[in-house]
């Protein structure tokens, strides 16, 4: 099954669930011609490698040709390669199909293993890439939204608002000073544009507030100056990053392209502070950063907040009902394990990457928030 929207935590948990033979494919993917070619490639290379693994292990040859078979049939999907985005992620075993179409940002990896490894969907699924966008000049602006499983749409209004600097001053032009014989030179110019500015994020708030009343999500401004510091100083919701340059020529793949590189920053700052406050309890028994204290906590439902490096290989075996953990190198990802258990009870999970976290607690590969001190 294709997916465009990122799976729910049932749709993790049942892709974590152990099962035979899971390959797992990440793909960074383009929506053209040749990128689609490349991805295509790239994927059935991933397969074959798969196979030959298979035949190394003594496998037979039904064993290896189930992976052949089930390839085909996602090979031959149109929709899938006629519709590809910034990210692919395919999940094949002898008895299940997935596909996930997104524009998140992926790294390539392949995994062949007793679960499919679902490290990254976690991240894409737990870490925050709603973002608005406002985009203006004098000669217009537009609202965009972001989220975490499409890219950047124009962002439908509510009201009726001015159109342009001209319309918000009730002037043909702001540039015809000596035909409306109210305001000169450069100065005038000015007045002109911090009046826009001020009834602008006016419009911008009322339009945002119905649907982000906290201002939880960020706003990220494309303008040139003045503009951009005027309607700043103005006041607009949420956390606001003034993207500086010409605004009206840009696409949304821009736009959207633009946010992504941005609200990694945001995020990353935003959850070492949640990590700093999860810290604070470590003394009181409510935070830990051992991996067999967490799957203990993890298994009776006691973690409320779960941070864990995607990219730590911490391998062995989890029992979900005790909790109990053994360390083995070819054993499953331990840290998935127990964030996927943490998800089932209720938890919340953050897969980072190294760096992203900036806590004294944080020592750069577990830490586990807890509801209540264990015994």
């Amino acid at each position: 099954m294709i997916h465009y929207a990122l799976p729910t935590t049932a749709d993790l948990l049942e892709l974590g669930a152990p099962r035979a033979d899971a390959l797992s494919i990440y793909l960074t993917t383009d929506p053209t011609p040749a990128g689609r070619d490349l991805a295509f490639t790239t994927a059935k290379s991933a397969v074959d490698e798969a196979i030959r693994a298979l035949r190394a292990a003594g496998r037979s040859h039904a064993e290896q040709e189930w992976l052949r078979t089930q390839w085909d049939v996602v090979a031959e999907d149109s929709e899938l390669w006629g519709n590809l985005a910034s990210s692919l992620a395919i999940f094949i075993a002898p008895d299940f199909i997935d596909e996930y179409v997104l524009p998140n940002s992926f790294e390539a990896h392949t995994h062949l293993g007793s679960r499919f490894d679902v490290g990254q969907l976690i991240r894409a699924v737990t870490t925050p890439q709603r973002a608005f966008a406002l985009t203006l000049s004098s000669n217009g602006w537009n609202l965009w939204a972001a989220t975490e499983s499409s890219r950047v749409t124009e962002f439908p209004l509510v009201g009726e608002h001015a159109e342009d600097a001209a319309d918000a001053t009730n002037r043909m032009s702001i540039r015809g000073r000596k035909l409306l014989r109210r305001l000169g030179g450069d100065e005038g110019q000015k007045v002109l544009l911090d009046r826009y500015a001020q009834v602008l994020a006016g419009a911008v708030r009322d339009e945002l507030a119905p649907v982000d009343p906290a201002g939880d999500v960020p706003l990220f401004v494309f303008a040139n100056e003045p503009l951009s510091s005027m309607i700043v100083a103005h006041g607009l919701p949420g956390e606001v990053v003034v993207v500086r340059g010409a605004a009206d020529e840009l696409r949304p793949d821009q736009i959207d392209e633009a946010i992504r590189e941005r609200i990694g920053e945001i995020t990353a700052r935003r959850l070492s502070a949640v990590a700093d406050k999860i810290g604070d309890g470590f003394a009181a028994g409510l935070a830990g950063t051992d991996v067999a204290q967490a799957a203990r906590a993890a298994a009776v439902g006691a973690v409320g907040t779960l941070y864990y490096d995607m990219t730590a290989d911490v391998r062995g075996t989890l029992d979900a009902d005790t909790g109990a953990i053994t360390f083995d190198e070819n054993g499953e990802d331990l840290l998935a394990a127990i964030a996927l258990l943490v998800l089932a009870n209720g938890g919340e999970v953050h897969a980072v990457r190294p760096g992203e976290i900036d806590a004294e607690i944080w020592n750069g590969q577990l830490l586990a928030g807890l509801r209540r001190a264990l015994a």
